[in-house]
C-alpha cells in the first residue's frame, strides 16, 4: 500500500480521533521521506511513533527536521555525542527497531543521527521564535502528503494536547495550491534562504551556542530567544531587524489622553466617536499600552471592515512599538486558522503571554474564529474599527458577552442607518460613547504636531436636481402601495419600518436620475482645468460619467472594488489600487471616478474636490466621504464638496398620501444637509440656498 491508498481526511481534530494512530503512524509507515518543521522537538516523539518510524527506516527512508533553539537537556547530550562519535557504530537489527525505539528513544535518536537517517537543523528568528509547523511525506511512487497545523514534534503534540491540522495530497485536484507553497517553504528554510530566519546545521548551532535547554516559564523562554538573536546580531550572523525601521516617537495629545482616561473610568469599555484624521487609531493603541501595564497576560483582537485596513493597523502597531506576538486572521492569510491555534497553544503552555490578532468584521463573526477564541483563558481586549459595521445581523454574532472583557469601538458615525436594533446592540455591548471629537472641532482645532487644524476647512455646494416626468411616474408607482399601508397601520414599529422602506425605494430611483448628467457637464465646464478631484458615482452611472469627463480631455481612472489589492511587479511592487492612489497624488490622474471603496479607510490626502453624483443617503457614507476630502496636505488650504440632491416635484405627485410622505422624507434629509452646511466655511451662503429651495418645494403644495 502507498500513501495514495490511505483513507486520509482533509482535516484532523484531536478531540475526534487519535492523531497518532489515525494519521501519523500510517503515513510514516508508507513513506521513504519525511520533512518536518516543528516549533518544538523532543525525542519522545520517536518512541510514541515507533511503529511508523521503524517502517519508514525499513523502507530506506530518511527524516529532515527543522527545529527551534529550545531542546531538552537529555536530547542535547545525545545529539552532541552522536555528532562527536559519528564513526562509532551502534549495531541495531532492523527487526528490533520498533522495540528499541519504545525502550530507549534517546539512544535511537543518537543512532539515527549517526546513520544519517535523521538530519536536524536549527532555525533562529530575529525578535521571535520559529513557529511554523509543516510536515511533508513522500512514498516510493512520488505521492506526497503535506500537513500543517498546531501540533509540535513532541508527545504532547501528538497525544495530549487539543490539536488540529489540515492535510493536502498531491493526487487530489485543488490540493496542489496548498501543498506546493509548503514544500517551497521547507526547501527555502532548509537551504537557509529565508528573509527573517537563519537556519544552521545542528553542529553549527551547538558551536555558536544557540541551542538552549527547555525553559521553565514564559519569561525564561523570552529571555533565552532574545539573547540568542542579540548574539547573532552582534556577530552579524543575522540582520538587526529592530533597526531597519526607525520607531516613530508617538506623543499622544491632551485630548487623546482624555479619551483614554474616560475609557479607563468606564471599566475599559466604550466608544470613541472621533472625526476622521483625529488619531483614533493611536488613541486606541494607547489604551492597549495602558491596559497592558496593569494586566501582564493580555490578548488583543482588532477587527476592521476591510483587509486593507488590517494592513494599516499592522503598520500602526509597528510604529507604536507594542511588544505583542501578531496573527493576521483574514482572507490574505490562508493559514490563519492553524497559526491562531498555534498561538493559543503557546498561551495555554505559558510560552506566550501577549498576543494581538488582527482580523476583519467578517472573519471575526465566523464560527472558526469564535471557536478558537473560546479556548483563550487570558483577558481579551476587543477593538472594533468603524464599529458601525459590526452591527449587521451576521457580524454581530461575534459580539460574545463573556468572551471580551475589555471593549473599545471606534467610529465617526457609530449609529447605523435605518437599523435601530443594530445601533442598540452596538451601544449596549460597548457601553455607549465615552468620548467625542466632532468634525467641527477637528476643523477648528490646531494640531500641535503640525500647527495646522486637524482637518481643512471646506465649502459646501448643494446642486438641486428634479426628477423627470417618467422618473416621477416610476417613483409613484413603486411607492404608492407602501404609502397606503403606512397611513393605514396603527402599529408604530410597523409604521417606522414602512417609512424606512419608502426612503430606501425613493433613494434607489433618485440615485440614477438622468437630470444629473447635464448639471455635471455644466459643472465640469466651470471647473476646467481640474485636478485632485474625486467623483462618486453608482455602478449604473460609471460609464456615462467617464464618457462625459472624456469630452474634456481630462486624465481620469475608475476606482472600484475590481482594482487589485495584491502587489504586482507591473505596478512597481504596489497593488493596482495603491498604484492608482500614488499616481493621483502625483497629478498623473486628475480625477478618480469612484464607488463605495473610497468611503472608509483609504488615505487620499491630496484630494481637494469631491463631486457626489450618487449617495445612498446614509449619513455614515456621507461623513466618510467628506472625511476623505478634508485631510491636510501641502498647499491644500480648503476643500470643496459638490453634492447632487434630487427631489421629486411634489405638486406633480398625484397621490395625496405620497405627497405627505415625500414632505416628511425631504424634511428629514434637509436636516442632514443643514448639519453639513453648518460646518462649512460658506455656511451662510449654502444655508440660504438650501432654505430657499426648501421654501420653493413646500410652496408647491400650499
Amino acid at each position: 500500500m502507498n500513501l495514495k491508498e490511505l483513507n486520509l481526511k482533509p482535516v484532523y481534530y484531536s478531540d475526534e480521533v487519535t492523531l497518532l494512530t489515525e494519521f501519523y503512524i500510517p503515513v510514516l509507515s508508507k513513506s521513504i521521506k519525511y520533512d518536518r518543521v516543528a516549533g518544538y522537538f523532543c525525542s519522545n516523539a520517536l518512541a510514541i511513533a515507533a511503529k511508523g518510524i521503524a517502517e519508514l527506516i525499513k523502507n530506506g527512508g530518511k527524516v529532515r527536521l527543522i527545529a527551534n533553539v529550545v531542546i531538552s537537556e537529555k536530547d542535547q547530550e545525545v545529539i552532541k555525542k552522536a555528532i562527536k562519535d559519528k564513526e562509532q557504530k551502534i549495531l541495531i537489527e532492523f527487526d528490533e527497531l520498533e522495540d528499541e525505539l519504545q525502550k530507549d528513544h534517546i539512544k535511537l535518536l543518537g543512532w539515527m543521527i549517526k546513520e544519517g537517517l535523521l538530519e536536524i537543523k536549527i532555525a533562529v528568528v530575529n525578535k521571535g521564535i520559529e513557529h511554523q509547523k509543516i510536515g511533508i511525506l513522500e512514498d516510493n511512487e512520488c505521492n506526497i502528503v503535506c500537513f500543517s497545523g498546531s501540533e509540535n514534534e513532541t508527545i504532547g503534540g501528538w497525544l495530549n494536547n487539543d490539536e488540529q491540522f489540515h492535510v493536502f495530497c498531491s493526487w487530489k485536484e485543488g490540493d496542489l495550491a496548498h501543498l506546493r507553497p509548503d514544500i517551497n517553504r521547507f526547501n527555502t528554510l532548509w537551504e537557509d534562504k529565508g528573509k527573517k530566519v537563519r537556519v544552521y546545521s545542528v553542529s553549527e548551532a551547538f558551536n555558536l551556542g544557540l541551542i538552549k535547554k527547555a525553559p521553565k516559564n514564559h519569561e525564561e523562554f523570552t529571555r533565552v530567544t532574545k539573547e540568542i538573536a542579540q548574539e547573532l546580531v552582534r556577530r552579524k550572523e543575522i540582520e538587526d531587524l529592530t533597526t531597519t525601521k526607525k520607531i516613530k516617537e508617538i506623543v499622544l495629545r491632551d485630548y487623546q489622553l482624555d479619551a483614554m482616561k474616560k475609557f479607563t473610568d468606564n471599566n475599559s469599555q466604550g466608544i470613541f466617536e472621533m472625526a476622521t484624521g483625529t488619531g483614533k487609531t493611536y488613541t486606541a493603541l494607547g489604551c492597549v499600552k495602558e491596559l497592558n501595564k496593569e494586566i501582564r497576560d493580555l490578548v488583543v483582537v482588532i477587527s476592521c471592515p476591510y483587509t486593507h485596513l488590517v494592513q494599516q493597523w499592522l503598520e500602526n502597531v509597528q510604529d507604536f512599538d507594542l511588544d505583542f506576538e501578531m496573527v493576521v486572521a483574514d482572507s490574505s492569510n490562508s493559514k490563519w486558522k492553524s497559526e491562531l491555534m498555534d498561538r493559543i497553544y503557546d498561551i495555554k503552555n505559558k510560552v506566550l503571554n501577549k498576543l494581538m490578532i488582527l482580523t476583519t468584521h467578517t472573519t471575526f463573526a465566523m464560527p472558526d474564529f469564535i471557536n478558537r477564541m473560546k479556548n483563550i483563558q487570558y483577558p481579551v481586549f476587543l477593538i472594533c474599527d468603524e464599529v458601525h459595521g459590526i452591527g449587521s445581523p451576521e457580524r454581530r454574532k461575534g459580539l460574545i458577552e463573556n468572551l471580551y472583557k475589555y471593549r473599545l469601538g471606534l467610529s465617526a458615525t457609530p449609529s447605523r442607518w435605518f437599523d435601530d436594533e443594530g445601533t442598540r446592540i452596538i451601544m449596549d455591548f460597548f457601553k455607549g460613547t465615552v468620548y467625542e471629537f466632532s468634525l467641527k472641532e477637528a476643523i477648528n482645532t490646531v494640531n500641535p504636531a503640525t500647527r495646522r487644524t486637524f482637518l481643512v476647512k471646506y465649502d459646501y455646494k448643494p446642486l438641486f436636481v428634479k426628477l423627470s416626468e417618467s422618473e416621477l411616474q416610476e417613483y409613484e408607482e413603486q411607492t404608492k402601495k407602501i404609502a397606503r399601508s403606512f397611513f393605514v397601520t396603527k402599529d408604530n414599529k410597523e409604521k417606522e419600518e414602512l417609512f424606512n422602506l419608502l426612503c430606501i425605494k425613493r433613494q434607489k430611483i433618485i440615485i440614477n436620475s438622468r437630470g444629473k448628467y447635464e448639471i455635471f457637464k455644466d459643472l465640469l465646464t466651470k471647473l476646467i482645468p481640474i485636478k485632485d478631484c474625486l467623483v462618486y458615482v453608482s455602478p449604473e452611472q460609471m460609464n456615462h460619467v467617464q464618457s462625459i469627463i472624456s469630452e474634456f480631455d481630462v486624465k481620469q481612472h475608475k476606482f472600484t472594488s475590481k482594482e487589485g489589492i495584491k502587489s504586482e511587479d507591473k505596478y512597481g511592487g504596489l497593488s493596482e489600487r495603491n498604484f492608482l492612489l500614488k499616481e493621483f497624488e502625483k497629478g498623473n490622474y486628475n480625477i478618480l471616478v469612484a464607488m463605495k471603496c473610497l468611503d472608509e479607510g483609504v488615505d487620499i490626502r491630496s484630494a481637494k474636490t469631491a463631486i457626489i453624483l450618487a449617495s445612498t443617503g446614509n449619513p455614515k457614507e456621507y461623513i466618510q466621504r467628506r472625511g476623505r476630502i478634508l485631510r491636510p496636505f501641502p498647499n491644500k488650504d480648503k476643500a470643496i464638496i459638490y453634492d447632487f440632491i434630487v427631489v421629486p416635484s411634489i405638486k406633480k405627485i398625484d397621490l395625496k398620501e405620497l405627497q405627505d410622505i415625500e414632505i416628511k422624507i425631504f424634511d428629514k434629509e434637509m436636516k442632514r444637509y443643514k448639519e453639513f452646511a453648518d460646518s462649512a466655511d460658506n455656511k451662510v451662503e449654502c444655508l440660504k440656498k438650501v432654505i430657499n429651495f426648501e421654501k420653493e418645494i413646500f410652496e408647491e403644495v400650499i
